[in-house]
Parts: structure tokens; C-alpha cells; sequence
């Protein structure tokens, strides 16, 4: 409860610093019991540095734009308000300059989770040992680079302007789950990589790669929306030819084209492509017209409204409502009042 009561108070402080400053915004260091605010474009720079290289430790980011923090070779957990405005709530995205750069090196290599930012550019993995334990939710990035070997990695609801790339190196338990991307391609040889509930579009430089595809929809037309021979692809949504590789790849429960005829009925928006955004400029929700009939094997919709994380890109992160400070605070006690409201947690 005083870690939650700590958090709640780090939200509560971002939040009131961002609105005391006119054009500002803020970076919440929470390590152990002691909450630091950092202000201004570097203050997630700021943040990273002041982070305690033996602990993990939480980053709070208010809405707004950063500039890039650098490499990051410390254990964190990184929040932030969401890679995409949140109309309902009115709360802008936060967003960061460069990469999401995730280094290790000879002495460490650091467990990083992320949720609810945007990067302009890539999020890379890199660096002289295994890189165990990134978890990645609700962001938004150019590409993903995997540059170093690594162990259970964890994508979620996020939207790739682009590829995830393996870069030939060895992933072992790489899941990608509930996630907006053009291609997935490139592990080293005895990868473990599965995309489940994805969207798969095409225009890629490469095939997806030879993995573990559940409950996707892929594009059906183009060359490179084809599936490489050896993968497993069960319960998908594409045209015949590019998930069974002229049968080289293990079938089963897929829709091919003679079950559905054009992406237009297969999206309850109507819309006759796998576009990011509708006719208006804003996102889509990508909501199946027939949300029971192109389903996995237990029964869930195929795509990312489906599986076990249904799209989301809200994070979890709460919103604070008011914050006020008692009059008839004494020396050295702060007595604050905070009313907070819960953001969706899926």
C-alpha cells in the first residue's frame, strides 16, 4: 500500500508540474521511497541518469515531447501517457525523440519495461550479452532492431510504422502479441518467435520469417506478405497461397479467400485496407464484422481485437483528477488530498 500510496503521489506531482509550467513537461524518478521530479525536454534524460544503477527503479513521463534520453543500461520501468491522444480523457500522448535504445553491457544487462510512449524512430536492442526480460506495451515505433541476443521478450499492443527485424540473432521466447506492424523477419537460426493476434500488412523488404503465426490477419495481395517455408500458421485470416507456401508450411484452421471476399466486409468500419487510420485521419479499432466467425481455436477473434490482450492503446497509467494541499499542514507533514481515476487496465 505505501508503494502504491508513492506512485500515486509521484502521478499526482508529474501531473501538477506539468500544468504549473506553460510549455513544460516532466520526469518522476521514484526509486526505492524517494520521488524526484525533473523538469523541461531533457527531464527523462535527467530521469535515466539519476536512476540507480543497483535497483529497479519507475519513470514517470507527463504528456508532452522529449528529448532522447540516450542509451539505457539500468533496470527501469518507463510510464508514460500514451503513444496516441486519449480523445475520451482528453490527455495527450507523450512523446520521445530518437530511439528507444536498450543497451547491455560486459557488467549488465538491464530489464527495461515500457508503456504508453511514442518514439519517432526505433526501439534497438543491442550490446555485449543476453538482454532478458524487455517487455514493451501500448508504444508506438518506426522499427525494432534486435541487435544482441535475447530471452522472453514481450510486445503488446503496439503500432510499428514499419518491421520488427532479428538482425540474425538468437531469440529464444520472442512473442509479439496484439501489435499493428508491417513484416516480421530476420532471427538467427533456432529462434523461438511467435505473432499472435497480429496485423501483418505488406511492404517489407523481406517474407515474414519462418515462425509461429496465430490468429493474425495479413495483407492477402502483395509478394512480401507471404509466410517463409517452415513456419506454423494456424487460424489466420489471409488469401490461401501466402500462409501454406505451396504446403511447405504446417496448416491448420485458416481462412483463406473463398471464406471472405475483400477487406471491406471483413472490417466492421468498412474499410478496404489494412490502413492505420480511417478515411477521417484517426485510428482505427479494427473491429471484425463477423467477430465470431473468423475465430482462433478458442473461439476468439482473429486480428487485434482478439487473444488475450484485445488492442488497447491506452495505457493503464491512472489520471489524476485534483490534487490539493491542507492549509493546516504542519512543518515537515504535507497533508494531500488526491482524487485519481483509473484508466482501462487492458
Amino acid at each position: 500500500m505505501k508503494k502504491l500510496f508513492l506512485s500515486i503521489i509521484a502521478l499526482a506531482t508529474s501531473t501538477v508540474g506539468y500544468a504549473q509550467l506553460s510549455d513544460g513537461v516532466s520526469a518522476t524518478l521514484q526509486a526505492g521511497e524517494t520521488t524526484t521530479m525533473f523538469y523541461g525536454y531533457d527531464a527523462f534524460k535527467d530521469a535515466i541518469a539519476a536512476a540507480p544503477a543497483d535497483a529497479v527503479s519507475t519513470i514517470t513521463l507527463s504528456p508532452g515531447a522529449f528529448n532522447n534520453p540516450g542509451n539505457i543500461s539500468k533496470s527501469v520501468k518507463i510510464y508514460g501517457a500514451g503513444f496516441q491522444t486519449d480523445a475520451e480523457k482528453n490527455i495527450s500522448p507523450t512523446s520521445v525523440t530518437g530511439d528507444l535504445s536498450i543497451v547491455s553491457t560486459d557488467e549488465v544487462s538491464p530489464t527495461v519495461r515500457i508503456e504508453g510512449v511514442k518514439f519517432v524512430n526505433s526501439c534497438v536492442l543491442s550490446g555485449s550479452q543476453t538482454i532478458t526480460g524487455t517487455e514493451i506495451v501500448k508504444c508506438s515505433f518506426e522499427r525494432f532492431y534486435n541487435r544482441v541476443a535475447t530471452d522472453n521478450t514481450i510486445i503488446r499492443q503496439s503500432y510499428f510504422r514499419s518491421d520488427v527485424r532479428g538482425e540474425n540473432k538468437l531469440s529464444t521466447r520472442f512473442l509479439i502479441s496484439n501489435c499493428y506492424l508491417v513484416g516480421i523477419h530476420s532471427f538467427g537460426a533456432g529462434s523461438d518467435v511467435a505473432v499472435n493476434h497480429c496485423i501483418l500488412t505488406a511492404g517489407s523488404d523481406y517474407r515474414h520469417g519462418p515462425y509461429f503465426y496465430y490468429g493474425n490477419i495479413t495483407h492477402p495481395t502483395s509478394y512480401y506478405a507471404e509466410i517463409s517455408a517452415g513456419a506454423t500458421c494456424q487460424y489466420n485470416v489471409s488469401s490461401d497461397a501466402k500462409l501454406s507456401n505451396g504446403g511447405n508450411n504446417n496448416v491448420l484452421g485458416n481462412y483463406d479467400k473463398s471464406q471472405w471476399t475483400d477487406f471491406k466486409t471483413l472490417f466492421a468500419d468498412g474499410q478496404d485496407n489494412l490502413d492505420y487510420l480511417d478515411a477521417d485521419g484517426k485510428p482505427r479499432t479494427w473491429t471484425l464484422a463477423a467477430p465470431t466467425t473468423y475465430v482462433d481455436a478458442e473461439g476468439s477473434p482473429c486480428g487485434v481485437t482478439g487473444g488475450d490482450f484485445p488492442w488497447n492503446p491506452i495505457p493503464a497509467t491512472p489520471r489524476i483528477i485534483s490534487t490539493s494541499v491542507d492549509a493546516k499542514s504542519e512543518a515537515g507533514k504535507l497533508k494531500v488530498t488526491i482524487k485519481a481515476e483509473a484508466r482501462p487496465i487492458e
